[in-house]
């Protein structure tokens, strides 16, 4: 999977007044909240990847026959 980079500029050059992270099971989130009372929300959220691989055991050594594409949530 590409790294990607994103930038936030409505937030450059803002004094952070406070750093939150929330860690419950239905809500993930790093809130960066600013001195001018806006603030920034990361929500997080899980995802699986799938790797899938034909693979040969007939000798037992477990030989990769073919690799295929990672299966994975797309981007929204």
């Amino acid at each position: 999977m590409p790294q990607r980079i994103h930038e936030y500029p409505e937030v450059v050059g803002k004094t952070v007044a406070k750093i939150t992270v929330t860690n419950e099971s239905d809500w993930r989130t790093i809130t960066v909240k600013f001195t001018d009372n806006t603030a920034i929300h990361f929500g997080i959220r899980p995802f699986i990847q799938i790797e899938p691989e034909h693979v040969d055991w007939t000798t037992g050594n477990g030989k990769v026959l073919r690799s295929y594409p990672f299966v994975h949530e797309r981007d929204r």
